[in-house]
């Protein structure tokens, strides 16, 4: 027999097993090979293929297809390419919002297919549209599957036995009703009335099937000549490009040269030196040969937008990623940082070799990229398609969803998950255990019906949960998207509809699909709209041969480490490398925007010690120079394959797998396979076994996430714009900061820091004040996009009434722009409606509210209100403190105070943070306000965390090491105030705390 019908995990809450699963299991039962049939999807299709080749087995390509609304349905097999293709285009027609009639779909498209079905009625229709569908009998004997037995003997086509499987084995029954319960968003008591159990089947072996159907043995053995039919074993596209729409790929060729060496005497001048020309020649040969000018081409034109005036204007762009060591990229515009200067390799990103198609990474400023993507997508309709991501339970969201269905309250369940730090899937095994040794939860109740919920939701960890659009993968094909995969449409905002590809980027790649990434970066609107502002106010920021990193001023707050909001260099454990590394060079830079991964903290240590000139030796005599500059460490993910090939031999092909390896998530057997390999070929050229564990434990610090150093020196240069700016402007650049909403810390701390640069921050103002936040010389206006409360629809009245002419009093005001009771009294406490009450009574404005609304609520129109309400009765204004604690809850932060200067009842001998640096190897206590902290774990798996605090006179970087941990974390939380303490230290000039206490605190008197 052969399995012809079996759904995996990727039958979305509904299948449990991993098609790995699966395919283990058929090996082990005996099968020659399994047929996969998700539903209304290819979802799973490239682990499937994986796994059939570790298991030896023949893939068959297939899924079923449902009639929303209906039950028909009907499982299509792939028996060749062009059966594959109808198959895309099928599914694709399945998910389109249009509609789809099932029969019809079959009998337009179907060529190349396979058809089995079990809905008589839909099987009628299909024989007679032409078609001879086969009779799927199912997993057992039934009076229906005599029907459709006698249905397929009388017009002599197949009939045939299928497991018609969703669980791996009996075992996973109760997983599978978690998952109904899930998608269903009902309780598993009251599940068994929704749904039955009866239709769900594990896969069994051959002999069940058999002596099921002793009675018509025929169905079993057929399903070896259907599984005969479906010679097709996956995809084989080779490199699919996206294609360049004037010209075929030999035009793309020339046009490519041209536009190069065009763009290359705009960046040097006419006199084009030596190096320029052979890198551009050795690179334009490499395109050429492996069939890349054409991307190259569609990219540029993505970057350089043609207008309405018929000329192309370029976007304000980030070239990152590997692609940013071309000087082809470079000199298109679409990177920004030179490749020469900066010694980047460009083979690091094309080479001969390379057998994964590489894309080229593009940021556009956060609030353009929709633009931009529905450009692209407008532009190839019907040829593009963003990438999809699979949205796995994570242990955080297993735990929520399983709780949920056991029907805990909402309160209950977050008790528990918002203070979880985040697990990764490998934490499933031993979840309780793992859960109760964590001291944020160490006040946590764990009695029933927890362990029950913990078990279960452990067993939901890694699953597919539903599908998400990726974060910037596009693709582009040269003939239609949907003879290459399904597509389905995201539910997104934007102009038009956004398809989706049903393949991850991992998927993607194997398929051979080229992506050009299309990301959004925060970073790039702040600059745009500081340098907006800044030319605004009259001064002139020409930004054609700007460079900041030779600007002095900008390097030594670089150095100093004051780059809050300064985009990838303003987390505290960037800060505090840029303070001990002391340099603020832009090569130095590149180093530590890489070496600042979370493996590498060793290294980091090491590599300040040897830039302020300690004493180091080569990795290996073998390897030479290969790292001389990163001081004889492993800091790009290049350097992983250099040294790999100068090592242990590796061609730079296996060099280049091991580099990806790296990277990946679920890595374990591919990372022991070159774990061994690298050993081996280390003993092979005569290295110590002392030598090779210390090379392979450095690399094994870019697990996870790490940067080629063209990516590194992408960012460095967004960074070192920003930090210009905030050096130069810092008024303009903390508005931009806080208006386009994005960044490492909270409003809070950019106000905060925007106070420590010396500027005057100004309520929100109702005349004065704009949507965003707004940056004069010297001062900071708060926006009333930050006005809690005060929705969106009536932050655009007011804007548009304010330009008939500005409220003269605070009853013009609520006539004109009509806002409601909580939204008034919100402009009332953030100190927006101050400047319309000549008194700065803010309780006489309050009742004038209330009168206000009063007669708003009993007139029966607006001519009825009076023009100007009754003088306020002699009211108190309200006292400093609540004052400003409503001011607080409607802004977050306090304009003119600091939340931690308002404690009531403070110990003494309290010392102020930007006195710590006096205080360096001796013991303090500080009161201060938690802004941020990172979690991490010891080399030993004890949890610890680095927290940022701050008082009105500086920001310190805290430690709490495991013991502290363990006794305070259910005490912190941001946005309160503590009581630290612990012993100041200092590292290479960086001072930071140790903690050893720690109080919670409360505010006001």
């Amino acid at each position: 027999m052969f399995p012809l019908r079996v759904r995996s995990s990727y039958s979305l809450l509904e299948g449990t097993a991993p098609p790995a699963t699966l395919c283990r299991q058929a090996r082990q039962h005996g099968y020659p090979g399994l047929a996969l049939t998700d539903g209304d999807n290819l979802y799973g299709l490239w682990p499937f293929l994986a796994a059939c080749r570790r298991e030896g087995l023949r893939p068959v390509v297939g899924a079923e297809i449902s009639e929303p609304g209906t039950m028909r349905r009907a499982t299509c097999l792939v028996e060749d390419e062009a059966g594959y293709a109808s198959l895309c285009r099928l599914l694709s027609r399945r998910h389109d919002p249009a509609g789809f009639d099932l029969a019809a779909a079959l009998a337009d498209g179907s060529e190349g297919l396979t058809i089995l079905g079990d809905h008589l009625p839909l099987l009628d229709e299909l024989w007679e549209r032409g078609l001879a569908p086969v009779a799927d009998l199912g997993p057992q004997p039934t009076e229906a599957g005599r029907r459709l037995r006698n249905w397929a003997g009388s017009r002599g086509v197949v009939a045939v036995a299928t497991p018609a499987s969703r669980l791996a084995g009996e075992e996973q029954r109760d997983l599978y009703r978690l998952l109904r319960a899930i998608a269903g968003t009902t309780t598993l008591s009251r599940l068994e009335t929704l749904e039955s159990p009866a239709g769900v089947h594990p896969l069994c072996g051959p002999e069940v099937y058999r002596r099921r159907f002793a009675v018509w043995p025929e169905v079993v053995e057929a399903t070896l000549a259907v599984a005969e039919r479906c010679a097709f074993t996956g995809p084989a596209f080779g490199i699919v490009m996206p294609p360049w729409r004037r010209g075929g790929e030999g035009e793309a060729v020339q046009v490519l040269r041209r536009r190069a060496y065009a763009g290359a005497r705009r960046r040097y001048g006419d006199d084009l030196g030596e190096t320029v020309v052979d890198r551009l020649e050795h690179e334009l040969r490499i395109i050429a040969t492996m069939g890349y000018s054409a991307y190259f081409l569609v990219v540029r034109d993505i970057v350089h937008r043609k207008g309405a005036d018929g000329r192309r204007h370029k976007r304000r762009i980030c070239g990152r990623g590997s692609g940013a060591a071309s000087l082809v990229a470079y000199c298109l515009d679409i990177t920004n940082v030179c490749p020469i200067r900066y010694n980047l390799y460009f083979e690091r990103f094309l080479n001969p070799g390379r057998r994964d198609p590489p894309d080229i990474d593009i940021d556009f400023a956060w609030d353009e990229r929709d633009e931009v993507l529905a450009d692209i997508l407008g532009d190839h309709a019907g040829q593009a398609a963003m990438v999809c991501n699979h949205i796995r339970f994570q242990p955080r969201m297993a735990i929520r969803e399983t709780a949920k269905v056991f029907g805990l309250p909402e309160g209950e369940i977050a008790r528990l998950t918002r203070r979880l730090p985040w697990l990764s899937r490998g934490d499933g095994d031993g979840l309780q255990e793992r859960l109760q040794g964590l001291p944020s939860l160490a006040d946590q109740d764990f009695s029933a019906p927890w362990p029950a919920i913990l078990r279960l939701a452990t067993r939901l960890i890694g699953l597919p949960r539903h599908l998400s659009v990726h974060s910037g993968g596009v693709i582009i094909t040269p003939g239609p998207i949907t003879d290459y995969v399904p597509i389905e449409y995201a539910v997104k905002k934007m102009p038009i509809r956004v398809p989706i590809i049903q393949w991850d980027k991992d998927g993607a790649e194997e398929a051979g699909l080229v992506k050009i990434d299309i990301l959004g970066n925060r970073s790039l609107g702040v600059i745009r709209d500081c340098i907006a502002a800044v030319r605004q106010g009259g001064t002139p920021l020409a930004e054609s041969g700007w460079n900041p990193e030779d600007d002095r001023p900008t390097r030594e707050a670089v150095a100093s480490g004051r780059t809050m909001g300064c985009f990838y260099i303003e987390s505290p454990a960037m800060r505090l490398l840029e303070r001990k590394a002391g340099s603020g060079d832009f090569e130095q830079l590149v180093i530590q925007s890489s070496i600042i991964r979370p493996a590498a903290n060793e290294f980091v240590r090491e590599y300040v010690r040897r830039l302020h000139g300690g004493s180091w030796q080569p990795l290996h005599p073998a390897v030479g120079d290969i790292l001389d500059e990163t001081y004889g460490l492993m800091v790009y993910q290049e350097d992983v394959s250099r040294v790999a090939v100068a090592l242990a031999g590796f061609s730079h092909a296996d060099a280049d797998g091991l580099r990806k390896v790296m990277a990946k998530k679920d890595k374990v057997l591919q990372l022991q396979d070159y774990h061994r390999r690298f050993h081996d070929g280390c003993r092979r050229r005569g290295v110590a076994e002392a030598d090779i564990d210390r090379v392979w434990r450095m690399m094994l610090s870019f697990d996870g996430y790490s940067f080629c150093k063209p990516h590194s020196a992408s960012y460095a240069r967004v960074s070192f714009q920003a930090a210009y700016l905030k050096r130069h402007h810092p008024a303009e650049f903390m508005a931009a900061v806080i208006s386009n909403q994005g960044g490492y810390y909270s409003t809070f701390a950019y106000v905060s820091e925007a106070k420590r640069l010396g500027l005057t921050v100004l309520p929100p103002d109702v005349n004065a004040g704009d949507r965003r936040w707004q940056g004069r010389p010297g001062s900071l206006r708060v926006g009333l996009q930050s006005v809690a409360g005060l929705s969106a629809a009536c932050l655009d009245r007011l804007l548009v009434a304010r330009q008939q002419g500005k409220f003269v009093a605070a009853v013009d005001f609520w006539h004109r722009v009509r806002p409601a009771d909580d939204e008034a009294r919100a402009l009332i406490h953030a100190g927006a409606m101050d400047s319309l009450d000549p008194g700065g009574n803010r309780t006489a404005l309050l009742w004038q509210w209330a009168v206000f609304l009063r007669l708003r609520e009993t007139a029966k129109a607006a001519s009825l209100f009076p023009a100007v309400l009754p003088e306020p009765p002699p009211l108190p204004p309200p006292d400093r403190t609540t004052l400003l604690r409503r001011e607080y809850a409607v802004l977050g932060f306090l304009c003119s105070d600091h939340p931690v200067t308002l404690i009531g009842r403070v110990p003494p001998g309290l010392v102020k943070v930007a006195r710590l640096g006096e205080c360096v190897n001796r013991r303090v206590r500080c009161a201060v306000w938690l802004l941020t902290g990172k979690l991490v774990a010891t080399k030993s798996g004890e949890a610890m965390e680095f927290l940022t605090f701050e008082d009105e006179t500086g920001i310190v970087e805290a430690t709490f090491f495991p013991p502290v941990y363990r006794r305070c974390a259910h005490l912190l939380q941001s946005g309160r105030a503590y009581v630290l303490a612990g012993t100041v230290e200092q590292d290479y000039g960086a001072i930071t705390l140790t903690v050893e206490q720690a109080e919670a605190l409360g505010t006001g008197g």
